[in-house]
């Protein structure tokens, strides 16, 4: 277990962090679990990436691999994830879910999530909260974009297209995000055809209107991904062109290779300052691929009323240059529930033919 700082990023292995930085409480930071270390009956075998209010761990529950994902201690942190699993149980039990979207699976052993939707368990002294997903092979579109800057440009409009589709989902049931970045999303690269696939794991502030005001605080947004209009607000107002401002930004980060607003070693004050001075990255794929970068460009206009007004406009907008991402290649291998009623029948063959054997020669 170790101490992470959410805002400098620095780590201690003995809990012991301290920052120089006046803006860094770092003594508050959690504290991260390891290889080996178990959460109840969950055991950890890596952290994926940490958030401002959770952190993502690549577990086993019961021999089989999961996500793990912990809030933070905090209230707000608390609560945030509460409204998470209880959403993607609410669509999963209505059968009307996303394949952009976590699958959620029982918090423990002997339950279901119609019953549990998200766990609690103690951890030096907290009570913390959590959930599991179904695990998928991937990494977060932050590490993505840090081992390969450049990526190709369909590759670019098809993640951006997948957590439009996911966004476009959330607005469909009423709830707004309004804290998209790429720390918060999982990415897979499929072989045959080359296609990325995401998965939007962290769903934001998942509130709907009604709430907004009650369940806005400024840590539950990354700060340098933080729409204008969300800055020191005194009031938080319903607007899909909010999420559109956050799919905007990591659509420009894509393009140019570096985030649009230069986070590193600054305060939260000091980013929301260059936000609302709108000082972003100078647009540099204005050659080869204008038509995208305007898209882009007018999404993190800002001015909410100037930007597209919702993330399926976005959407149709790259799909005029892109068409719909590529399906996937079925795969060769049957899936897991027919591969248990073939095992099933083959033990019942097995059995029969075992019982006839030893009557056989209990009559001889």
């Amino acid at each position: 277990m170790k101490q992470v700082c959410l805002l400098c990023e620095r780590t201690s292995p003995d809990n012991n962090l301290y920052c120089q930085e006046t803006y860094c409480p770092a003594e508050m930071s959690p504290s991260i679990l390891g290889y080996g270390e178990w959460v109840g009956d969950i055991e950890i075998i890596k952290p994926v990436i940490v958030l401002r209010s959770s952190v993502l761990y690549e577990a086993t529950h019961q021999k089989k691999k999961v996500y793990l994902k912990v809030a933070h201690p905090g209230t707000e942190n608390k609560e945030r994830l509460k409204r998470e699993a209880e959403f993607l149980r609410d669509v999963q039990l209505s059968k009307k879910t996303s394949k952009y979207l976590p699958t959620l699976l029982p918090p423990y052993t002997g339950t279901s999530i119609k019953i549990d939707a998200y766990g609690k368990t103690m951890l030096q002294g907290h009570l913390l909260y959590f959930y599991l997903f179904e695990h998928l092979e991937g990494q977060p579109l932050r590490h993505v974009i840090t081992e390969n800057p450049q990526l190709w440009i369909n590759h670019v409009c098809w993640i951006v297209l997948g957590l439009a589709y996911a966004l476009a989902f959330l607005h469909s049931k009423g709830v707004y995000h309004f804290g998209l970045s790429p720390e918060g999303v999982l990415v897979r690269f499929d072989d045959e055809p080359n296609v990325p696939r995401v998965l939007l794991f962290d769903l934001g502030l998942i509130s709907n209107a009604a709430s907004l005001n009650t369940n806005w605080y400024p840590f539950a947004a990354l700060p340098a991904y933080t729409a204008p209009e969300l800055i020191n607000a005194p009031k938080i107002r319903p607007d899909y062109a909010t999420d559109v401002y956050g799919l905007g930004l990591t659509l420009y980060e894509l393009l140019v290779g570096e985030p649009a607003i230069d986070y590193k070693l600054q305060s939260d004050v000091d980013v929301y300052r260059e936000i609302q001075r709108n000082r972003l990255a100078r647009m540099t794929r204005v050659e080869d691929v204008k038509m995208v970068a305007d898209i882009a460009v007018q999404a993190v206009d800002p001015q909410p009323a100037r930007r597209q007004p919702d993330a399926t406009v976005l959407a149709k907008q790259l799909l005029d240059y892109f068409g719909q991402i590529p399906t996937e290649k079925p795969s060769r291998w049957p899936n897991t529930r027919t591969i248990m009623l073939v095992v099933a029948g083959l033990l019942s063959v097995a059995f029969v033919l075992a019982l006839a054997v030893s009557l056989y020669n209990f009559v001889v």
